[in-house]
């Protein structure tokens, strides 16, 4: 399950079967992916099985890793006719789900903004709208990437409103999270060479094992028989050879690259 800042995820006995196929499948089919159209095509079919059917992919800023600039929706299959109207209106410098998904801490609902955060009345009225266009139910996940960058994915359902339960979000962060992961090895994938091959040693891939299963620096400080400034130590390093500041972001590079296996 994904914990907010700080680790990653595990598929819990609780998990239903189909749940965890679907994830492990898809984590090998973008790891495979050849472009990122086949890669967001992916996306759209996993988010579906979620119950998802609408989905926006943004660099929140400027990716200088990648030499990509910020932009919104540079992938979606959001409707056309909102997408126009909601450029036509500038509501991408109001847009609260925009605002938010910078500095949260994890994934978040569209509902949590409108019930726990206070909306100006254009913030609102973009909401409204939103759904007036078909997007209910909607999910933002914040996404951390190499040199400090943010991304970020919002999705939302066509159909009638259901609840939405916490190991869907859970699944949902974990898939998006590897999408974003599979997405800048992509576009890293022509200026690396060999000469720039990543390198862990055996006790930043143990520590990076261990933040896979969701546990926290102090837990895995005991299990190592490590001090929690050793065990940052250890992370800072890690980040620095993935330029992130993003535990998540590095265990799914490691995963890519076949450093761990999970």
């Amino acid at each position: 399950m994904v914990c907010g800042a700080g680790c990653v995820f595990v598929l819990t006995p609780d998990e239903s079967a189909g749940n965890a196929v679907d994830l492990i499948e898809f984590i090998e089919k973008t790891n495979g992916a050849e472009n990122a159209e086949q890669l967001f095509s992916l996306l759209e079919n996993v988010m579906a099985h979620y119950g998802f059917d609408r989905v926006l992919f943004s660099l929140m800023t400027d990716h200088p890793a990648l030499g990509r600039e910020a932009g919104h929706g540079i992938m979606r299959n959001y409707p056309r006719d909102w997408m126009e109207y909601y450029a036509e209106h500038v509501y991408e410098d109001i847009d609260p789900v925009r605002h938010y998904v910078v500095t949260a801490p994890g994934p978040f609902t569209w509902s949590f903004l409108e019930g726990e955060m206070q909306l100006s009345p254009v913030q609102k009225k973009c909401m409204n709208e939103a759904k007036e266009a078909g997007l209910h139910q909607g999910i933002a996940v914040p996404l951390r990437g190499p040199l400090g960058a943010v991304a970020g994915i919002g999705a939302a359902c066509s159909g009638k409103e259901r609840e939405i339960s916490r190991d869907t979000m859970a699944l949902v962060n974990a898939a998006c999270q590897q999408f974003y992961a599979a997405y800048t090895a992509l576009e890293q994938r022509e200026g690396i060479s060999g000469e720039e091959q990543i390198v862990l040693t055996e006790r930043e891939k143990e520590i990076l094992k261990w933040c896979a299963q969701g546990k926290t620096t102090w837990e895995i400080g005991v299990i190592l028989s490590l001090s929690e400034a050793g065990v940052l130590f250890h992370l800072r390093n890690v980040m620095r050879k993935f330029n992130t500041s993003s535990r998540v972001y590095a265990v799914m590079q490691a995963v890519r690259l076949g450093l761990i296996q999970l």
